[in-house]
């Protein structure tokens, strides 16, 4: 799972003359590699770049159509974004909808737009930023697909307090991912042979590697009161980058 975050975040103001309308867009949009210019001192003569069309000029608020795979729906600030992947490049594209409710590596239709933002600093600059006008799944990602077979609430164990439930959320949702996505035939053979009686559950707690913190998280199937452990997982809050744990040769192996 790659969530490889740019440090570029932008603080974004509402084009809108009215302060009702100003509070539904977006403050910031942390773009993975998204890359959208001005090439014209005149609006009307702008050409617009975007990721998920690199090689075409864009047009001012018209609406392109593209097929992209979701990867995240972002609340952390005040206003939302979804992230989606086209290739190997991820876009942020605005979004006034509080209902989004795609799993990540669902393949959806995206109707979208170029559309103006104000950037806050020592004085509001014009920009423009690519907006999410219309988004509909056609086809099922693998973690869709796990959330149908696998309808229990994974389980888990922890120490740890004072743990804050946005990062219980996110440690949940990474597990979910690996269990739907895993190669590890051990993985595989839990998930596809399940009974009901079988429970999937993991412990959370902190551990130090090679200098460096990592929340280790012990994936385990619950069966007639015994625990018999699947795989361990390194995550690095840092980064959010989600890492398994190959025994045999003592490493961290990054997870897709």
């Amino acid at each position: 799972m790659k969530l490889f975050y740019s440090l570029v975040s932008l603080v974004l103001l509402s084009s809108c003359n009215s302060k009702e309308e100003t509070k539904k867009l977006p403050l910031k949009t942390p773009s993975k590699g998204k890359i959208i210019e001005n090439t014209a001192g005149k609006t009307s003569n702008t050409k617009f770049k975007s990721t998920l069309r690199p090689n075409q000029d864009l047009e001012l608020h018209k609406v392109y159509t593209d097929t992209v795979q979701f990867m995240e729906y972002n609340t952390d600030f005040d206003y939302y974004f979804i992230e989606v992947k086209k290739g190997n490049d991820i876009a942020g594209l605005n979004t006034n909808s509080d209902n989004i409710n795609f799993n990540r590596g669902d393949i959806l239709e995206v109707q979208w737009k170029i559309d103006s933002i104000f950037i806050a600093g020592d004085g509001e600059t014009l920009d423009f930023s690519e907006w999410l006008v219309n988004a509909k799944k056609i086809k099922d990602g693998n973690l869709s697909l796990f959330k149908k077979k696998y309808k229990k609430t994974i389980k888990f164990y922890t120490d740890k307090e004072n743990m804050s439930d946005w990062y219980k959320d996110l440690l949940y949702k990474n597990v979910e991912y690996y269990l739907a996505n895993s190669k590890k035939e051990l993985v595989k053979l839990h998930i596809q042979n399940a009974s009901p009686e079988e429970q999937l559950s993991y412990s959370i707690e902190d551990r130090e590697r090679d200098g460096k913190s990592y929340t280790v998280l012990g994936l385990a199937n619950e069966f007639e009161h015994r625990t018999s452990i699947i795989q361990w997982l390194y995550f690095d809050q840092e980064s959010k980058k989600l890492y398994e744990y190959d025994l045999a040769n003592d490493k961290l192996i990054e997870f897709p």
